[in-house]
């Protein structure tokens, strides 16, 4: 279509801009496969996600998380006596403010998580006041105790008999049962994965780059302690002004959070220690808002779900996660896609290589995760699964091969563009979000934006530099006479633009 102007519209001035720098670098998503989910919990997704507003993916990444969480150290998968993972699955929601992000959660973290939570909660002032019961008559032991033998002592008689030994911690009051944990300091999730939630937690963060990029902002040992949340591992950690170690069984969490795609860019920055690749990213092309209505079927899916809290670990000492094999026919596509990956890392760079080499891991725990789901969403009372199915290694290979993986590809080539392209396209979108798109725009008031690389002048310089070359902007010329010292850098937004964005 040929966009005619009026003769006296200063958009006749201006050529067509290059609308390419607004997806330089950026791939297409992937599109979600809702099928792996089956009938019942793709029926809720896709209707949580049109009650919402978003697409489907900002609703289906916080469901595998929560699971994961729920299921925890339960049940865990096995392909070998050597290879066993925790579900426990790291999820990230990428897009910009107003893409969904958010409400596409709020069905899950609103709503059902706290309903759960409640549950696992509700005999637990019972517990409290017991464990205070108990630790009052202690004290009134060992202080009796005290009295009588300050007595003998002053008399010269036999001491008294000790007290019996501490049948619970005086330092350690039961916590409060939980499943979602905002509250990330180490010393905090330890204690809780230690005592209130041993079949682990489900760390939420609205914006993931906040948590990433301070863990090791009061302890040099933060990313290192989240880096080992993953695997499930023991650990102990100890600090000088703990009374002593708080000794984790198995240190594993799942993690749900969101981040826009600017601030995405800055975390990919450092090193690779492997931390990112830990995360199954979801960056979909957002939908047309429209007012959502209620989600139906939530008290449904509180109680499937709710099924996955009545898991537990096995009645040993110290309990144990219950082991579920995978079954035989299953282990050759979990092999077959670990070559591939395998293949694929030799031709990666960076962060693409690192989440190539977690996906035949990612592949086990979805497999784990969506038994569980399917079983929970089945109606009935059967038992749990005690073998995770081919049809469930084969759902999730799916998930991986035709989605994650692609999707890691969007997000980390989009990271990985050459900083002067990263810089263009960083100011591009800004000038695009805003409404409407204005008729000038100045270098302090793009650096006071605080873009992600562009607070700093020559950057700034950079990027309008290149829109110039890309028809977006014409410098303003600093009037005559005007104050000496520093030039105001003022630039002319191609009015063409204003038609032009609405379409891209």
């Amino acid at each position: 279509m040929v966009t005619v102007f009026a003769e006296d519209d200063p958009a006749i001035l201006w050529p067509e801009p290059d609308l390419s720098v607004l997806q330089s670098g950026e791939r297409p998503p992937p599109q979600f496969p809702i099928e792996v989910f089956g009938g019942a919990w793709g029926d809720w997704i896709t209707a949580a996600a049109n009650a919402s507003a978003c697409p489907v993916d900002y609703v289906a990444g916080p469901l595998l998380a929560g699971v994961s969480g729920l299921i925890g150290n339960a049940r865990w998968a096995k392909v070998t006596s050597t290879w066993v993972e925790p579900p426990h699955l790291w999820v990230g929601s990428v897009g910009y403010s107003g893409n969904g992000k958010s409400p596409g959660a709020d069905p899950l973290m609103r709503t059902v998580l706290p309903a759960i939570e409640r549950r696992m909660a509700i005999d637990f002032p019972d517990k409290l006041r017991e464990w205070q019961m108990a630790a009052e008559f202690i004290k009134a032991q060992e202080d009796t105790f005290k009295g009588a033998l300050r007595e003998a002592i002053k008399k010269g008689t036999s001491p008294p008999p000790p007290p019996p030994p501490r049948i619970i911690d005086l330092d350690n009051p039961p916590q409060e049962p939980r499943l979602r944990q905002y509250d990330v300091t180490i010393e905090k999730v330890a204690t809780l994965l230690a005592t209130a939630a041993p079949k682990g937690l489900l760390i939420t963060r609205d914006e993931l780059s906040g948590w990433i990029e301070g863990m090791s902002a009061y302890n040099v040992s933060g990313r290192s302690f989240w880096l080992e949340a993953y695997g499930g591992r023991p650990y102990r950690v100890e600090r000088q002004k703990l009374p002593k170690p708080i000794d984790i069984p198995r240190l594993a969490v799942a993690v749900y959070g969101s981040t826009q795609p600017d601030k995405l860019v800055s975390l990919m920055r450092d090193f690779d220690d492997g931390l990112m690749a830990r995360f199954l990213w979801a960056w979909p092309t957002p939908v047309e808002f429209r007012i959502g209505r209620e989600v139906p079927q939530i008290e449904w899916a509180i109680n499937s779900l709710d099924k996955l809290r009545e898991l537990d670990l096995t009645a040993e000492n110290p309990p144990q996660p219950i082991l579920l094999p995978v079954a035989a026919a299953a282990v050759s596509t979990i092999e077959e896609l670990g070559r591939n990956m395998q293949q694929r890392q030799r031709w990666a760079g960076g962060m693409l290589c690192s989440a190539f080499g977690k996906a035949r891991g990612h592949v086990l725990r979805l497999s784990l995760t969506l038994e569980f789901l399917w079983w929970c969403g089945a109606p009935g009372f059967e038992a749990p699964p005690a073998e995770i199915s081919e049809a469930a290694v084969a759902a999730a290979d799916l998930l991986v091969d035709d989605y994650f993986v692609p999707m890691a590809e969007r997000v980390y080539g989009d990271a990985a563009l050459p900083e002067v392209e990263r810089l263009t396209t960083t100011l591009a979108r800004w000038i695009k979000r805003q409404q409407p798109v204005p008729e000038t725009v100045n270098a302090r008031n793009i650096q006071r934006a605080k873009l992600t690389g562009l607070r700093e002048a020559v950057k700034v310089a950079t990027a309008t530099n290149n829109l110039i070359d890309a028809d977006w902007l014409r410098p303003i010329p600093n009037r005559a006479g005007g104050t000496p010292g520093r030039q105001r850098a003022d630039f002319a937004v191609n009015p063409r633009l204003r038609r032009a964005v609405a379409d891209v």
